[in-house]
């Protein structure tokens, strides 16, 4: 009786540990999923970026007074563009404020419209992202401790067959794989 409950907790250990093993694999898809969703709407609001400065070119053809694409990117649209993941969250809204400077115009109207909607999806694609790579962190330390359990029973067992086997505790050895241990084929 003793042997089929120590048997029944080590099966209950294993299928928790292969439910675990799957559970952070299944996340690990899900991270990679949202990692690639959030490189892409990074790419996006590259893009966007690059389409406000040729528009804002135009705008300053049309009125050069405006001096819209030195207003908007001082330095550039590379500099804004060129910090990886989410890194460029933080500047975002000083980029917003100054393409708000240039003025009225619908063109600037239609500008913010769509940087709006860029930084939204990015910022989304951002914090989807980070929740993905949490969960996968909490579910592999969930791992880790079912892998210790296993260990922990595997110890308990240990002990009872050494018990067991007082005159001979070399025999409760054949119980338990021994890595390196095997013979190569010849």
């Amino acid at each position: 009786p003793d042997r089929d409950a120590d048997r029944r907790a080590v099966h209950a250990r294993a299928v928790d540990l292969k439910a675990s093993e799957r559970s952070v694999s299944d996340a690990r898809d899900v991270a990679v999923e949202a990692g690639a969703i959030c490189d892409q709407a990074e790419i996006e609001l590259e893009n966007v970026f690059r389409d406000i400065d040729a528009d804002l070119g135009k705008l300053d053809r049309a009125e050069p007074e405006r001096n819209a694409r030195a207003t908007a990117f001082p330095d550039g649209y590379r500099k804004e563009i060129d910090p990886e993941g989410e890194a460029p969250l933080a500047n975002l809204p000083v980029v917003r404020q100054r393409i708000e400077q240039i003025g009225p115009h619908p063109l600037v109207t239609d500008v913010l419209t769509r940087f709006d909607a860029a930084v939204e999806t990015f910022s989304t694609a951002v914090k989807a992202d980070k929740t993905a790579d949490a969960q996968v962190e909490l579910l592999f330390q969930e791992e880790l401790l079912a892998r210790r359990a296993i260990r922990e029973q595997l110890e308990v067992a240990y002990g009872k067959l050494r018990g067991h086997y007082k005159s001979n505790p070399r025999r409760a050895e054949d119980f338990f794989l021994r890595e390196g241990s095997r013979r190569k084929p010849e």
